[in-house]
């Protein structure tokens, strides 16, 4: 028995069609993941499926009910998580859980013991009693997978669950979803991390509202002759891809489809040269506190120009608040800083002109289009009218935003808004760029694009301070440097960090390296 058959399934929105004639079947107890470039109709697609919005043509059943009329009847047994959370804000952690504990009915000892359980797998235990509208983003992704676990339902539908949490994290996740898994419940998963999809018992390629490839991960790779993330690059990736189109399994859907991609610009004229010998960054026991709550603890580091440096840490352990006070936009508690040459402390406004930022929420004005965002970023950095014509339109074309730049931002789709967030941040050419998870929840072909972005800006230059949960892209850095709660806990290239960790001649992963050395940090500390 299947658990969701659809036929022809179409959502339209105005004159964009989100989901295009959609078949799908998936089986009770599969694990299902669905992966696309952004607007590609994957979140339009799990809200039909979670009874939320009605299809418009086609036909939909669910838990043997047919949809919209029969959703109703089955709502109580379907859980979903939205990209945007659902929590609330003036609630702390615990009474957010409580809260969808009741609309559920989960309670007894069941409500106590999976709460428990939810708290400890997220880490937000010692947060209990702090309030969802102070936590960090990584903090709230994982409060909205507590809230969306509270109950189990026979259907799961998850629109990038992981989306900004941290490798321990998403692994701990994982094996949450896949006891879920084994007790039958049938799981719908949506998600950028193309390792996640490889999980999954079968894999579902959506691109412009059509399903262009469905099978299990071994035959859409061949057997591993090729990557996933080679495989969705080939399908929706430009037409002269070096890849050979499908991979190996073409699944329902047979054709290729070539959408509008993010093609790479050069800089109208070459960015000035950043070259001398002063560092970028400097940092000498830098330390934030918050009441009792030490947020970075004496944080020593030094970055030099031009080059990418990168800055990993678990959701919570002070990487955010790093960069809040490197951008001058908090004030250390003590210790000392510059950037740019410029006291962290005493000359923040300095600071702000010498340098771009790119916050994990874009920093976009939703209710603006985009040329009325670049317009005003514009007037911020004080660009005069001429330069900021031919920045405007270098912004337009390197985010691929051409024919939508009379839209408004928030009607872009997450990966559009990223990089109309990059633009605005680099509008002036600033010598320091903070970006601060940049492409969290973005498609793998806007990935690969903007990193090639990342290395043409350090080329001409310019130093890319970066937060990431990517350990593909963290490979990209030229180091690194892990922070966990508050601390400095390794700093060192890519490779030196591996070989730290070799064993028998084996270099880890970055991610294995990344885990253990926050697991033997707890250990050190029990």
């Amino acid at each position: 028995m299947n658990t969701i058959t659809t036929h022809n399934l179409t959502r339209r929105f105005g004159d964009m069609t989100a989901v295009d004639r959609l078949d799908l079947e998936i089986p009770a107890g599969e694990l299902f993941g669905l992966v696309g470039s952004d607007g590609a109709g994957k979140t339009t697609t799990l809200r039909m499926l979670a009874g939320i919005l009605d299809p418009q043509e086609g036909e939909l059943e669910v838990l043997g009910h047919l949809f919209p009329t029969g959703a109703e009847r089955v709502k109580g047994q379907i859980g979903y998580m939205s990209q945007r959370f659902g929590l609330y804000p003036d609630l702390s952690v615990a009474e957010n859980i409580s809260f969808y504990a009741d609309i559920f009915g989960v309670s007894g000892v069941e409500r106590r013991e999976r709460t428990a359980r939810l708290l400890d797998f997220s880490g937000l235990a010692p947060f209990n009693d702090r309030l969802a509208g102070r936590l960090s983003g990584g903090m709230k992704q994982k409060l909205g997978l507590c809230c969306a676990l509270i109950h189990k339902p026979k259907l799961l539908l998850l629109d990038e669950p992981t989306n900004g949490v941290d490798p321990v994290s998403r692994r701990d996740f994982w094996h949450i979803l896949r006891e879920l898994h084994t007790e039958g419940v049938t799981i719908v998963v949506a998600t950028a991390y193309l390792d996640e999809a490889g999980r999954c018992d079968r894999v579902g390629l959506i691109h412009d509202g059509r399903m262009i490839a469905c099978d299990t991960p071994s035959a859409l790779t061949g057997n591993g002759t090729v990557s996933l993330e080679e495989l969705v690059i080939s399908r929706i990736g430009p037409s002269n891809s070096s890849l050979p189109p499908g991979g190996g399994g073409s699944g329902r859907g047979g054709s290729c489809h070539h959408g509008s991609t993010l093609q790479l610009h050069p800089p109208p004229g070459p960015l000035p040269s950043r070259e001398g010998r002063e560092p970028a960054v400097v940092l000498d026991r830098l330390t934030k506190r918050f009441d009792s709550f030490t947020a970075v603890d004496s944080v020593s580091l030094s970055v030099p120009r031009g080059q990418i440096f990168g800055f990993l840490g678990p959701n919570g352990a002070g990487k955010s608040t790093t960069i809040r006070m490197l951008c001058g936009i908090l004030a250390p508690t003590s210790g000392s800083g510059s950037v740019a040459g410029f006291d962290i402390a005493g000359q923040p406004e300095r600071i702000k002109e010498n340098i771009g930022y790119m916050s994990q929420r874009f920093s976009l004005y939703e209710d603006l289009t985009v040329d009325e965002n670049i317009a005003f970023y514009g007037g911020i950095y004080r660009i005069p009218p001429q330069r900021l014509k031919e920045r405007t339109e270098w912004v337009i074309r390197m985010a691929g935003l051409t024919g939508r730049r009379h839209s408004k931002a928030g009607e872009l789709s997450g990966g559009w808004r990223q990089r109309l967030a990059l633009g605005c941040a680099i509008l002036h050419e600033p010598a320091i760029v903070f970006l601060d998870e940049p492409t969290s929840g973005v498609d793998p072909l806007s990935r690969r694009t903007f990193w090639e972005l990342i290395r043409t800006m350090a080329g001409n230059g310019v130093t890319v301070f970066v937060t990431t949960h990517y350990m593909d892209e963290a490979e990209y850095c030229d180091r690194l440097a892990l922070i966990y709660r508050g601390e400095l806990v390794a700093v060192g290239t890519p490779q030196e960090l591996k070989q730290e960790r070799a064993r028998d001649g084996v270099l880890p992963s970055l991610e294995d390296v990344f885990i253990g050395l926050i697991e033997e940090r707890d250990q050190k500390s029990d």
